[in-house]
């Protein structure tokens, strides 16, 4: 009963929180016609903004679906649903401006796309909390308390047990603590005895089973809780800490719980990532076709003898080789070369950057300049080799002098931009790019994409680190 009452709470949060983004939308729309610019609201005006609402609606609640699978009026903190907001609400901003560049719906402000966000977040926080500040003083009441069973491995026990006593305001109250060590057969089963007797003789909402547990015994509480209809929750071990976000699938009559070991893993804003990656590859491919013609063009007139394309086999998306594509800014025998300027060499670690290459070519030394030589890599975007925006390609002579500690990079798509790109490139040696790159994964969004895709262009005209 409780499981089924927190799935209708978290239904009616994400309508509500829906609510307030369409209430934005109107309050935006009132703001920018009654205050802004009322020069332009005509009648036809005000009747595209209010037709294009019901799209509106659907799309926030689309988004909100997307982000919010864990709603909790008891198990959610205020600081974690805030961080939810702002995502749902930069996507959903993202979203309808491509939806109005598709339509070329011209008559669309500009200027609502920056109030709609803000007021929606700002109605959006209001409700949360309003509702977390006025919930919470009601369980300091002593109302709306559920009663807890703790059981499982002892120093796990303890510790959720003091945590549930120092937050008094999340309504829990451990009515008796089940500490079972591993390995011990028979505390299992007078762990399954008492918990059978108090399911039995006292009023209990949830057993929480603290991980590790043995499996028998945790199969046998879970089961004796589902007969009893209590809810079940599971305190994770050290598996926990790379769940960042963990989906369960049915495999076949087999339960898989997938466990990301980084953001960057999240399958469903990774397929966000890679639609934007396409999107945005197919028009740069569009726009700067005119100026690759060109750069083409300069490379045969420069050095007729080589191709204009440069195409060199990389390591992608966990350790898959695929031909990255760069136009040709060295001399035709340039890799024949390499061992007569090893010691030339200024990168520590596996990576060869040699300043003033004696191999670069006129127009090649312009190219790396001005980072024109990786236009044709927006191809690779477009293939699905290579993202807009991770860490750069490696060599496989590169990726086998990785060690263990590196060969994360390999867990996500390789990028033409990354934060090695906007912090000083080559003048940055080999760790400090690894840790960048580190640094990239464990902590990716959406929105740090952007950041880094926003300040490669300066990065790119201040010609910092490149050679």
């Amino acid at each position: 009963m409780f499981k089924h009452w927190t799935n209708r709470w978290d239904e009616l949060a994400v309508l509500v929180d829906t609510g307030a983004a369409y209430l934005a939308y109107l309050i935006a729309v009132h703001v920018y016609l009654t205050w802004i610019n009322p020069r332009v609201a005509t009648v036809e005006l005000i009747t595209f903004y209010f037709s294009f609402s019901p799209v509106l609606l659907a799309l926030n609640w689309l988004v909100l679906k997307f982000n919010f699978k864990g709603y909790s009026r008891r198990w959610n903190q205020l600081p974690a649903e805030a961080r939810m907001l702002v995502l749902s609400n930069l996507e959903s901003t993202l979203a309808l401006a491509l939806l109005i560049f598709f339509v070329k719906a011209t008559w669309f402000s500009r200027l609502i796309f920056v109030l709609l966000p803000v007021i929606s977040l700002i109605l959006q926080l209001t409700v949360h909390t309003l509702t977390k500040v006025g919930v919470n003083r009601f369980r300091l009441g002593g109302m709306d308390v559920r009663r807890l069973i703790v059981m499982g491995y002892p120093k796990r026990v303890k510790i959720f047990a003091r945590t549930v006593d120092a937050v008094p305001e999340a309504g829990m109250e451990v009515i008796d603590r089940l500490e079972i060590p591993l390995g011990s057969v028979e505390k299992g089963h007078q762990g399954i005895d008492k918990l059978r007797q108090l399911l039995h003789s006292t009023v209990v909402d949830t057993v929480v089973l603290a991980l590790p547990m043995a499996d028998d015994v945790m199969m046998n509480a879970i089961r004796m809780a589902h007969q009893q209809g209590k809810e079940v929750r599971l305190v994770l071990d050290e598996v926990g800490a790379f769940a960042y976000k963990s989906v369960l699938y049915d495999f076949y009559g087999n339960s898989v719980l997938v466990v990301n070991s980084s953001r960057g893993q999240q399958s469903a804003r990774q397929a966000v990532k890679r639609i934007m990656d396409v999107l945005f590859s197919f028009l740069g491919i569009i726009v700067t076709l005119p100026i690759m013609a060109l750069v083409a063009l300069l490379i045969k007139w420069d050095s007729p003898d080589g191709p204009v394309f440069f195409v060199q086999q990389r390591v992608g998306l966990n350790g898959r080789l695929f031909p990255c594509f760069k136009f040709r800014t060295m001399v035709p025998n340039a890799e024949s070369l390499k061992e007569e300027i090893a010691h030339l060499n200024v990168m520590s670690g596996p990576v060869f950057k040699v300043p003033d290459d004696p191999r670069v070519t006129r127009i090649g030394k312009f190219l790396r300049k001005t980072s024109l030589d990786e236009l044709p890599q927006l191809l690779n975007v477009l293939l699905g080799h290579m993202s807009l925006v991770g860490p750069r390609p490696a060599l496989p002579s590169e990726v086998e002098r990785y060690g263990e500690d590196y060969r994360k990079r390999l867990s996500v798509r390789p990028g033409i931009t990354c934060l090695w790109q906007i912090s000083g490139r080559n003048e940055i040696d080999f760790e400090q790019w690894m840790q960048l790159d580190m640094e990239y994964i464990d902590s990716w969004s959406l929105l740090l994409d952007f950041k880094i895709l926003l300040k490669t262009i300066p990065a790119v005209l201040q010609q910092k680190g490149a050679h």
